[in-house]
């Protein structure tokens, strides 16, 4: 079985920056995916996509209408949910990832929580023997979320048991982030990381 490191926080104190920047000399090895912001001309948010761990890290871009793996846009009716994509290429996604050395899962904890189909594949990465890395949304962000985008059920309590998951799993840890403990959370992240790489011999 793999190890997990997952860092939870609220959104905007540079969780995935300082993730992306540990990461770096790793990103031939890594496998999984991150949530890339959609910005329009005037920096508004446009919605959410699901890239491919093994393209070019780029937290935020321009919004372009028709882009694929978009899992949150923003409409004339506000911003709407795709939770079908999480049943298809979500999911083509982590299995794709299956031959790497490392999965980056960046970030869990939205709207995906209600696919359980998708989540269930998110748990056998986690698993399995490759360790995993990345963002856990916090309560608060998903609180934030709710309000721009409808949800039928109540997401807080999917969040609560998926930290629950984790939390009984003897083999990762989920470290809370703040800005004044940036330094500190590097050196875990990067001790993580080394002791993955070492293990079974591995010389990333």
């Amino acid at each position: 079985m793999g190890k997990f490191l997952f860092l939870k926080g609220d959104s905007g104190e540079g969780k995935t920056t300082l993730l992306f920047e540990c990461l770096k000399p790793w990103h031939p090895m890594a496998g999984g995916f991150y949530s890339q912001r959609l910005l329009n001309e005037y920096g508004m948010t446009m919605g959410f996509r699901m890239v491919p761990a093994e393209e070019e890290w780029i937290p935020a871009t321009a919004y372009k209408k028709g882009m694929t793996n978009v899992f949150i846009e923003r409409t004339e009716h506000g911003f709407q949910k795709n939770l079908p994509f999480f049943k298809t290429d979500g999911i083509k996604i982590l299995h794709s990832s299956a031959h790497k050395e490392l999965f980056l899962l960046d970030e869990i904890g939205g709207i995906e929580l209600f696919v359980p189909e998708f989540m269930e594949e998110v748990f056998g990465c986690i698993d399995s023997r490759v360790p995993c890395i990345g963002v856990l949304k916090s309560h608060k962000n998903l609180e934030a979320m709710r309000t721009r985008v409808p949800t039928e059920q109540d997401p807080d309590k999917l969040l609560r048991d998926l930290e629950e998951k984790l939390v009984k799993r003897s083999n990762g840890r989920i470290l809370t982030y703040d800005r004044e403990k940036k330094e500190h959370i590097r050196a875990e992240i990067m001790e993580f990381l080394r002791e993955c790489t070492e293990k079974e011999g591995n010389t990333w």
